[in-house]
Formats: structure tokens, sequence, C-alpha cells
């Protein structure tokens, strides 16, 4: 839209390089062959458990994902033995996002065009971001294009951007949302939340506040604070819909209670208001725990589409 690996793992990761020269030549060929091949399976499995994207459908299942921002160091040993023994552009897509995790962006890039090349849709939209980076719109454009018609959920996502802003090509407000549609289809709510924007600022098509709605309250069941917030907005305000304070007020907790600063704001307005009711002094509450201090809301319109 963020596991760890056992110190028996971690040892086999070491076992590269001059050690597994040594164990050519001190060991028959037959069981150095043999070595080999459980290195390198090892080595693979261990690239999978260690950086295994969420935003790749041809990822490993038999792991969970892994959050770029919480990939191990080691991962980057794992996944290049597992790629140079294998071939598979699974593998060099991974070790991109280890080395890109590790603030190595040039070998970064190199693993990361290595599984272009190997046709791994989740790497085009990884590579893509970094050549939009480097100022290269259209390939950027053209990379989200092709990830997003294999079926890419997150290159979809992108693409419904760039037509929406007009990042490598012409706007197109059609196919945005045709695009983020797509996404949402397959279980994105900052997509939803989009689409909501879009049919709720009226900007860029004529304002809808039922479309907006309806999308809205999908990304919030998603757990989206944005939509919360701007869904919330909109039952205070009985703007498309009838007035409906406590309704309001149960975003707002929501929000609050996934950590949004605005939203345990205006619940906390609510309790003093009367629409909730105040917990009492030794109730334990997500919401109540919020500490907010002064500055640390404005009082902002809605959530904008800019995501």
């Amino acid at each position: 839209m963020k596991s760890k690996v056992s110190k028996l793992n971690r040892g086999v990761a070491v076992l590269t390089g001059a050690t597994l020269s040594l164990c050519a030549l001190t060991v028959a060929p037959d069981a150095a062959e043999r070595g080999t091949l459980v290195l390198a399976s090892a080595m693979q499995s261990e690239c999978d458990q260690m950086a295994g994207s969420p935003y790749d459908e041809q990822r490993n299942g038999a792991f969970a994902p892994v959050d770029i921002t919480k990939i191990d160091n080691g991962a980057i040993d794992a996944c290049r033995v597992a790629f140079e023994t294998s071939g598979n552009p699974r593998y060099a897509y991974q070790l991109g996002r280890a080395l890109n995790n590790a603030n190595q962006p040039d070998q970064a890039m190199s693993a990361y065009d290595a599984a272009v090349k190997g046709g791994y849709a989740a790497a085009k939209v990884n590579f893509g971001m970094l050549m939009g980076r480097l100022g290269d719109d259209q390939s950027e454009f053209r990379l989200y294009t092709e990830a997003a018609t294999s079926g890419n959920r997150l290159a979809a996502y992108n693409l419904g951007v760039a037509y929406r802003d007009g990042l490598g090509t012409q706007p197109d407000v059609t196919k945005a949302i045709g695009w983020f549609e797509r996404a949402a289809a397959a279980g994105d709510d900052t997509a939803a939340f989009n689409i909501g924007a879009i049919y709720d600022e009226g900007h860029l098509i004529a304002q809808d506040d039922q479309t907006a709605i309806a999308w809205y309250d999908l990304a919030a069941q998603r757990g989206n604070t944005d939509a919360m917030i701007n869904l919330g907005l909109m039952y205070e305000a009985g703007e498309g819909v009838a007035a409906d304070p406590t309704k309001a007020a149960e975003l707002y907790r929501n929000a609050a209670q996934h950590g949004d600063v605005f939203g345990a704001y205006k619940f906390l307005q609510f309790q003093q208001a009367g629409v909730v009711p105040v917990p009492s002094q030794d109730a334990t509450e997500g919401v109540s725990s919020l500490v907010l201090k002064q500055g640390d809301v404005e009082n902002p319109a809605k959530a904008s589409s800019e995501i």
C-alpha cells in the first residue's frame, strides 16, 4: 500500500565466495554439486523471505511480504546469490529492493534493470519510479503502462496518477479513473480514495457527492484515514448526505485509532460538544491516549487527492 531471519539462515548466507570455492576443492564432485544446489536453494528461500514485496503479485506466497524499509541488509547477499545461481528475475528485483533500502541506488538500478529485461512486472514499477526521479517521465510512463497491463496493482495506481496529473502523457481524467478503478478492484485503498477525491473536488470532472461518498466509504473500510476524515467532514456538514454528527464522530474516532492526529482533534471536539460521551477518567481509550499539542492541527479542508 511493513520477518526475521533465523540465526541458522543468517549463517547460511555467508557461505559464498571463497567458502564455496573451498568446498569445491575439498569435496567429491557429486557432493560438491549437491552442496552448491542446496546452498542456492537456501539463498533463494532466504531472498524470498527477506525481500518479497507486498506489491508483487508474482512473489513467493510461502512468505509474508516485507515493507522496503524493513528489509535486512543480509538480503543483499542472499538475493545476489539467488539471482546468480538461478537467473530468475524475481531475485534481481528483490535484490534491487534490498540495495535501494541500503542506500545503494546505482546498484539498485542495475538490479532492477536486470529484472526488467527479464520481463518482471513489479521491477518495472520500481525502475519507472527511479527513472521519473531522474526526470525521464516518458520512460516512467512506459514502464508503468507495461506493468499495469500485466496486472500489477501498484502500476495501475501509478498509471492513474500519471493520467490524472499529466506525467509523461497528456492528462486524461477518464483514463485516470479507469486505472484507479483497476487498482481499487485489486484491493488498493489509496486508489479508491483518489477516485472519491476526484468526484468530491469537482476540478477534473463534474462534482458528484454520491459517487465520492461511495468511494470514500470503500477506502475507509480498507483503513484509509484520509477517506475516513473526508467522509467524516461530509457527514458533519451534510454534504451529499443527511447530516449525521454521530456518524462523523465515529469516522473521526476510527481515523484517530489509526494514528491520525486531525481525527483525534475532531473527535475531541465532538466529545466537548456532547455529541459523544466523554470517557471516565480511568477509561483506557485509543483516542483519549493521543496527546494533542498546540500547533499539531490546523483545521484543514478535506484531504487532497495528491497522493
